[in-house]
Formats: C-alpha cells, sequence, structure tokens
C-alpha cells in the first residue's frame, strides 16, 4: 500500500503508550471547561458540546459523560429529541450531523430513552426517497442538498444504537453516491446530491464542501473516513464484505493524494483517515492498515496543543475561541480512541501468533 511516502513499521508498544497520552491530556483539557452541573464552555454562546460525551464515554470518563447528557436532557433538547432553540440548535444548518454525535455519547453513558428519542429526531428528517440527510436548516427545506458527512455519521448512529433502517436507507444514498460519480472524476470525490442527483457545479459557497480533490493541499480530505467509519459498522452488523471493499476504495484516495494530507501542520482536515483505518483494521481482510494508524499516531500528536487541547485548520480559523477547541478536541479524543483500540487489537493479534 502506498501514500504519504514510506511507511515505517514502528513499535506498537511505543504506539499505543503515546496515543493513550495524547488521548488522556485531551480529556483533561475538556473535563477543565466543563462545570459541576454538566454544563461546557461556552455552552450560552452556541453548540460546540454535541460530541463532548461521546469523547468521555469511550475514554473512561463515564460519570463526566453523564452529567453531560443529562444536563443536555434538562436545558438543550425539545421533548422530540432535537436540539432546542437558541444556542444548541443554532441556525440548524448541517443539524443532522451533531445530532448524532450526542445520539452516540447518550447510547454510551447507557441513556438509551434518550439516544433513541435523538434518532427519532433524526428520523424525521431522512429523505424517505433517498436515505440522506438534508444540510438545510428544518425550518427551510426549500434546498434539498444533501452530504455525505452527515448522512454517514447519521449512518454509524444508527448501526450504533439499532436503527436498522436509517442505516440502510443511508448505505442506499451512499452507494448511490458512489455509483453517480463522474467517469472523469480522476482523483476528486463529489460528496454531496441534489436530490436524486449528483451535485457537480455546486455554488461558490458549497465548492469546497461539496469537491474533495485529493491531488490538491487543504482540502475536505475527511470525506472518506467518515464513510469508511459507516460503512465498517454497517458491514459488520449485517454480515456483509462489499461495504468494506467500499471503504478501502474511498480511503485509497486519500493514500493516493497529496503528502500535503500528511504533511501541512496547518491543516487538521485529514484526521478521519485515522478513524476510518481503525475501524477497518480489524475487519477489511484486504489490507493491513497498521502501518498508516502509526503515521496518524505522530499526524495527531504534532497538531496536538502542549495544554491538550487541538484547534481547527488554522488556515480557516486562524484565532480560535475556547468553542472551537472544544469541537476540535472531542473529536479528536473519539478518533485517537479508535487509533488506540485498534494498535491494541493489533498487538493482541500478533501476539496471539
Amino acid at each position: 500500500m502506498t501514500g504519504f511516502g514510506a511507511v515505517e513499521r514502528t513499535d506498537l508498544s511505543d504506539n499505543i503508550s503515546r496515543i493513550r497520552a495524547s488521548r488522556d491530556r485531551g480529556v483533561r483539557w475538556i473535563l477543565d471547561r466543563v462545570d459541576s452541573s454538566g454544563k461546557p464552555v461556552g455552552a450560552d454562546e452556541r453548540n460546540g458540546w454535541a460530541r463532548v460525551p461521546w469523547a468521555l464515554a469511550v475514554s473512561g470518563e463515564a460519570s463526566a459523560a453523564a452529567q453531560v447528557v443529562a444536563w443536555a436532557e434538562r436545558t438543550q433538547l425539545t421533548l422530540d429529541g432535537s436540539f432546542a432553540p437558541g444556542p444548541a440548535l443554532g441556525t440548524g444548518r448541517f443539524l443532522a450531523y451533531p445530532l448524532a454525535h450526542f445520539a452516540i455519547g447518550a447510547w454510551f453513558t447507557e441513556r438509551f430513552d434518550v439516544a433513541t428519542a435523538v434518532m427519532g429526531a433524526l428520523r424525521q428528517i431522512q429523505d424517505p426517497n433517498t436515505g440522506g440527510f438534508p444540510i438545510a436548516p428544518p425550518q427551510d427545506r426549500s434546498t434539498d442538498f444533501y452530504d455525505l458527512l452527515s448522512t454517514a455519521q447519521v449512518g454509524q448512529a444508527a448501526v450504533i444504537t439499532g436503527q436498522d433502517d436509517i442505516a440502510d436507507g443511508v448505505y442506499r444514498w451512499v452507494t448511490d453516491l458512489l455509483e453517480l460519480q463522474p467517469a472523469n472524476a480522476g482523483n476528486r470525490l463529489y460528496t454531496f446530491r441534489h436530490g436524486r442527483k449528483l451535485l457537480e457545479q455546486p455554488s461558490k459557497e458549497l465548492e469546497w464542501l461539496a469537491i474533495t480533490d485529493f491531488n490538491r493541499a487543504r482540502q475536505t480530505y475527511y470525506t472518506p473516513g467518515m464513510a469508511a467509519v459507516f460503512l465498517s459498522a454497517y458491514a459488520q452488523r449485517n454480515g456483509l464484505k462489499q461495504p468494506l471493499n467500499l471503504a478501502s476504495d474511498l480511503l485509497a484516495k486519500n493514500l493516493s493524494g497529496t503528502p500535503e494530507q500528511f504533511n501541512d501542520l496547518g491543516s487538521v482536515q485529514l484526521c478521519k483517515f485515522g478513524w476510518g483505518a481503525a475501524a477497518l483494521a480489524a475487519v477489511d481482510i484486504r489490507r493491513d492498515w497498521t502501518a498508516h494508524l502509526t503515521r496518524m499516531v505522530n499526524w495527531f500528536e504534532a497538531r496536538q496543543a502542549a495544554d491538550g487541547s487541538w484547534a481547527p485548520s488554522s488556515f480557516l480559523q486562524p484565532s480560535p475561541t475556547d468553542i472551537d477547541r472544544l469541537i476540535k478536541t472531542a473529536e479528536h479524543v473519539m478518533e485517537v480512541n479508535a487509533i488506540l483500540g485498534a494498535l491494541g487489537a493489533a498487538g493482541a493479534t500478533r501476539a496471539g501468533r
């Protein structure tokens, strides 16, 4: 397997120790920004907390994760499981993405009632014809643009929470998206659909989000990783091979792309490649992802601040707030935890041979 130059195989135990330490530094940073009521920093301004329960729960901080879920249930959710109007909902644009994060966090804290309610709210906005999730806010469905990032993330939440009909719709949407890719796409991935059609000529506002060019610097390199996470989960849930093949083919776009994905310290757009590789590491019989996971250990370490936080890409947000850091740190904590698990499984496999 090629990509990002030569890949060195380093000692697994060293990488496991390093990525665990990286995760724990990030967790401490998050914990310092959640008060005793479970309210995260900046919650009165906007929603930077949707993924916090998930990140804390998978990192061994069940009590703190449950506090955030309980706080959100009391103060941030509507009766039907959506985010309440105000800072939690914001504009409602790309609503499905953070709602899915919160559903997973609630499920991992064993608040199955809350998670099921949130999944019910997501069910209401899934397109019954295509299975996709819209980017438009609930109060404005004048356009029917649907994106891969949101749709795949809801698909993963649906697999975790046992909402098979939602997951089936997402799988149909993702496979249709891949079949609709133009023959001359090259190393580009078109990630939006307009109704049933592929969005090939997006507006300037959406162009960077809707088309990923893996040969160019500072692109949305995360889209294959998010799709791979869902496809891996869906394959395991249903005992299928084809989703794993699709996931591997998607991550191959990253591996054949520009080395700037890995080298550019001003960008964190590659983070979900590591997550996708971790998701496939134990179940993709076509390839060994371990060497690429060790490369991502270095990638995450190089972008983590001394205080344990991560920030958004500096070329997009040169002056991030604590809310921005909370969003990114919670995401990266969850991703490095996935890599930690995948490396641990790889070590156990090698020890058992």
